[in-house]
């Protein structure tokens, strides 16, 4: 619980999201989805349980959507929906792997 609610979690995600810094918002979506889910007692970590919930729910691509359409990420101008679209993709990519990298670590999952 504490490496995961002391953003150690955020942070292993965003070294290896260099290029894309992973969303903290489409992780603690996935904590409050854990804490809802009445399955989540299934397993005894944490981590994994948000981990697969972010993989689960596919939580990556809706938040890669809503972090390229904002308009911060165009300097306050209005994009193209095709760059949109690219930016998601690029965000997609690397978020989705660096979570396979982190789910990599269960051969199995981790539940009773």
């Amino acid at each position: 619980m504490y490496y995961v609610n002391s953003n150690s979690l955020l942070t292993e995600l965003r070294g290896l999201t260099r290029n894309y810094p992973f969303n903290s918002e489409c992780l603690d979506e996935a904590k409050r989805r854990v804490h809802a889910d009445p399955a989540s007692n299934r397993s005894w970590n944490y981590c994994w349980l948000v981990l697969a919930k972010t993989h689960t729910d596919r939580l990556i691509p809706a938040f890669a959507r809503a972090q390229a359409v904002r308009p911060e990420m165009w300097g306050g101008t209005v994009p193209a929906a095709l760059l949109v679209a690219r930016l998601a993709e690029a965000f997609v990519e690397e978020w989705s792997a660096a979570l396979a990298q982190l789910l990599r670590f269960w051969e199995e999952a981790p539940v009773r």
